[in-house]
């Protein structure tokens, strides 16, 4: 279900206003900000983070060795700031799943939450979610509502850990979720070398081994909405086919809890992934054809 509204930043917590009074002793909340040539919009996310009605916060900007201005904004807001740690890969690093975890161990809050460098976390969202979490003990990872926007849209989506699971989507958007930490140690990390899917395969590992969700139904995230223009032909194809191992696996591993909806989805998934297959191998094809073409009026001139 998605609507078009009006963006606001005012909260308007369903959460009621006793629920939690934060004091002295609140918990600390490691926020990770994994990176990667994000520096056209890395400032507009510091700002936001930095300006969290919640001020017990870490922020752990994890960089995978950017070639932009990328690594000169995270040091100029470090400085100004020392509530901003930075943890620096010595090579480029292609596997999302590494930045994310060395994010993970350099992490020291009770609380830790996911930013993307390109989405925008509305001023109240990590209270809201401490919040939550507080007065739900029994919760492990909490969501939030997200309006997904770029420069042609603006649409607040709407959804449920339930909705989410039926459709064999996430159970909640991995860039609004927080968790607690101790949730580490019980489902463990990301899978470190997984470059595709990577936070499907970690969330699913977590709904499966017993993990409780939960989406808050306010808006609390920006969420830009891209796509897949800088994305090459090779890497959607790779990120379509790991999407549907992932799919086909934990919708067995869950077969007496889902339902019509995933398995029309793994098909949708497989299709697409088949489509793509043969896009790549036509145009691998035609590469070589034109190859051989060039190698065969060299030999006749």
């Amino acid at each position: 279900m998605a609507e078009a509204v009006s963006f606001s930043t005012k909260s308007q917590s369903n959460l009621p206003a006793t629920a939690f009074r934060f004091g002295s002793d609140e918990p600390l909340v490691s926020i990770i900000v994994s990176n990667y040539n994000y520096g056209k919009y890395l400032r507009t996310c510091l700002d936001a983070l930095t300006a969290q009605t919640y001020r017990n916060i870490e922020i752990v900007g994890v960089d995978a060795f950017s070639t932009d201005e990328s690594r000169s904004i995270f040091e100029e807001y470090a400085s100004k700031d020392t509530r901003i740690k930075l943890v620096y890969c010595p090579r480029y690093e292609k596997y999302p799943a590494v930045t994310y975890n060395m994010g993970f161990l350099h992490s020291k809050g009770e609380f830790i939450a996911i930013a993307d460098p390109d989405d925008i976390s509305l001023s109240h969202r990590i209270e809201q979610q401490v919040r939550y979490l507080l007065a739900h003990p029994e919760i492990d990872v909490c969501g939030t509502n997200c309006r997904e926007f770029n420069d042609e849209q603006d649409i607040l989506v709407v959804t449920t850990v339930e909705r989410n699971v039926q459709n064999a989507a996430p159970p909640v958007r991995n860039p609004s979720l927080m968790l607690r930490k101790d949730c580490l140690a019980r489902h463990g990390l990301w899978n470190w070398r997984c470059e595709m899917a990577a936070d499907f395969e970690w969330l699913y590992r977590f709904y499966c081994g017993g993990a409780k969700f939960h989406i808050l139904e306010e808006c609390c995230l920006m969420y830009r909405h891209a796509y897949g223009t800088n994305v090459s032909s090779t890497r959607k194809l790779n990120q379509t086919l790991k999407l549907a191992l992932f799919r086909t696996y934990f919708g067995v591993r869950l077969f007496h809890s889902v339902g019509f909806r995933w398995w029309r989805m793994v098909f949708i998934t497989c299709l697409y992934a088949s489509k793509l297959l043969a896009l790549y191998l036509r145009a691998a094809v035609v590469h070589k054809a034109k190859k051989w073409r060039s190698l065969l009026n060299r030999e006749l001139v």
